[in-house]
């Protein structure tokens, strides 16, 4: 047998020797004698074979479909948030609005009660309180609700999200939605005046032992959120900002025989305003808050709304008495008469932000007023007339006597509510002013 040795290497002087791995050499001519010439048949072939696309799945395709539905959903949200702070009370509430004043009634209306205290107007349907029921209609007529409600000295106060119904110096609180009496509950002490938010929070001042009046603010669910105790001053008027967040107190005193009065802001914070501004001489009559981001405060001769975020406000002031005072779907008419005159009138149309919109002087007695589009409705104790933002009498009809409160519920229709009935009124198809009576003249004012 052949005698291996095993070869002595040290393995620090140098590595073994690598294997030479060797590749065989191509036979060229072995390659081209083997080659097949391809014909035009094969060669189509080839290219059909070789035209191969990668398919990558549905991944690709499952992103797509997912960044679409992240855009629809977010401009979904985009909407409900927009829609949310445009409509005074929220979308919810004015789906169900909508929904709940679909139909409509029969005009003439009988009233229940012998006597209406007040009606007050939500867009599409508005409230009327007699001296024993609160009822709510559509502008079409159609009954929401009709709740007796029993009170003495009934006073009624609302807002997109409902309505509140106190006992003037006594303790009984109402509250209502659109489907009729939410909350019904006795006040510690007993009522001065009281209002309620587009959200649902409600406030109500009352008499106090300790101070000179107090004001309790509570939620939709009439939980207190907030306490306001004033220790000299009385309180005679409250608002509530959209969100309920943030109260406005108008409190008066008398220094040397005469008023003044204060309007706070308060935030649940602290008992400190963080906004007040003094009113000398005069009583606040009103503070009303319509409008999302600002509230008017209302005196004798002037009207000054305010802003709810930083107090940025304007005014309109008149060297004549306030008579009447509504808001409208686009601001607030108000109407100023000369001191023991009641024929020499100023017609005021002021913007959200109680910006000038329209003065007009006016020449004939008016009980009520209100707006619709380009037209001012005004009712004496006999008429209606249509007067368009230039002063001009445009129509007028009789409706006989009686009348209380007049609604513009339409471009063309007016309500004019009595004792004992709701009247419908075409306005549109009344006689023209120059074919009927002469009436006062009406004038713009300089």
């Amino acid at each position: 047998m052949p005698d291996y040795k095993k070869r002595k290497r040290s393995r620090f002087l140098s590595p073994p020797k690598a294997t030479k791995n060797t590749k065989p050499k191509k036979d060229k001519s072995q390659n081209i004698e083997n080659d097949i010439p391809m014909t035009s048949d094969d060669k189509k072939s080839y290219k059909k074979t070789n035209n191969i696309k990668v398919i990558e799945g549905r991944k690709r395709e499952k992103k797509r479909r997912f960044r679409i539905s992240l855009v629809i959903v977010a401009t979904l949200v985009a909407v409900i948030i927009i829609l949310e702070n445009i409509l005074p009370a929220g979308i919810v509430v004015a789906v169900e609005t909508g929904f709940k004043t679909i139909g409509s009634g029969s005009f003439p209306i009988s009233l229940s009660g012998s006597q209406t205290v007040t009606t007050a107007s939500r867009n599409s349907y508005f409230y009327l309180l007699s001296n024993t029921h609160l009822t709510a209609y559509s502008n079409s007529g159609k009954e929401l609700f009709n709740y007796e409600h029993g009170l003495e000295k009934p006073v009624l106060k609302i807002s997109a999200r409902g309505a509140v119904v106190y006992n003037q110096g006594n303790k009984e609180v109402l509250v209502f939605d659109i489907n009729g009496l939410k909350h019904s509950f006795s006040a510690k002490k007993n009522i001065i005046t009281a209002n309620i938010s587009n959200s649902g929070y409600f406030a109500i001042a009352t008499i106090s032992d300790k101070y000179a009046s107090e004001v309790i603010v509570y939620n939709k669910d009439a939980k207190t959120v907030y306490e306001w105790y004033s220790a000299e001053d009385t309180v005679n008027a409250v608002a509530l900002s959209k969100n309920g967040k943030k109260l406005a107190v108008s409190v008066f005193n008398s220094v040397n025989g005469e008023y003044v009065s204060k309007v706070n802001v308060l935030n649940y914070k602290s008992a400190t305003p963080e906004f007040t501004e003094t009113y000398d001489n005069t009583l606040v009559y009103n503070l009303d808050s319509s409008f999302s981001s600002y509230f008017a405060v209302v005196t004798s001769n002037k009207i000054k709304v305010i802003k709810w975020s930083n107090f940025k406000s304007n005014e309109y002031k008149s060297e004549y008495s306030l008579s009447v005072f509504n808001h409208y779907d686009n601001g607030y008419v108000a109407v100023f008469n000369r001191q023991n005159d009641k024929t020499d009138n100023k017609i005021v149309l002021l913007s959200k932000k109680g910006k000038i919109e329209t003065e007009i002087d006016y020449v004939g007695e008016i009980s009520d007023i209100d707006v619709r589009s380009s037209s001012i409705y005004c009712m004496n104790d006999t008429e209606i007339l249509m007067v368009s933002e230039k002063g001009k009498i445009l129509k007028k009809s009789n409706f006989g006597f009686g009348g209380v409160n007049l609604l513009s519920v339409s471009s063309s229709n007016v309500l004019v509510i009595t004792d004992n009935k709701i009247e419908k009124i075409n306005a549109i198809n009344a006689p023209p002013a120059n074919q009927m009576d002469a009436r006062p003249s009406v004038e713009i004012s300089t």
